[in-house]
């Protein structure tokens, strides 16, 4: 690493959920992994099994946001009654895209998140005698994750 360069910090990120840029506090879940097969021959002289990758495995996707009066954006992604026939008939998931910035505002790494559907809608508790934002979240589950450096 030269000496003149410095990480990208992780606060700075862009959600484009397929239909425009919503602005989100948290995004979590950009993780997969492998499974793994084993398999051991009978007539196998070694006493070991032997380790292959096996499916890749994806979890929940989660996006956290601040409730804004009169904004109805994450709802109307979720919203069963209005893409009931979309996400269940699997025809037309939605494809993300998750973008971390540099300090210019340029995409350095992009998530492409391919056939999401959102599966929950969270809009987090209220408290009386709490001074907190009110917050609202959705998840999604997802058929796979490109990573890109650009």
């Amino acid at each position: 690493m030269a000496a003149d360069k410095f990480p990208v910090p992780k606060f700075h990120f862009n959600v484009d959920l397929g239909s425009g840029n919503i602005s989100f506090q948290e995004v979590t879940g950009l993780d997969q992994e492998f499974e793994h097969l084993e398999y051991r021959s009978g007539d196998d002289a070694e006493y070991v099994t032997q380790k292959r990758i096996g499916l890749k495995k994806t979890g929940t996707l989660s996006f956290k946001k601040g409730i804004f009066s009169g904004e109805t954006d994450v709802l109307d992604i979720y919203e069963p009654g209005n893409n009931k026939e979309k996400y269940y008939s699997n025809q037309d998931p939605l494809d993300l895209v998750i973008s971390l910035m540099d300090e210019a505002g340029t995409a350095v790494l992009e998530w492409a998140v391919r056939g999401a559907v959102p599966v929950k809608i969270t809009n987090g508790d209220l408290k009386s005698d709490e001074n907190a934002i009110a917050i609202e979240q959705i998840d999604f589950v997802h058929s796979g994750i490109t990573l890109t450096h650009n």
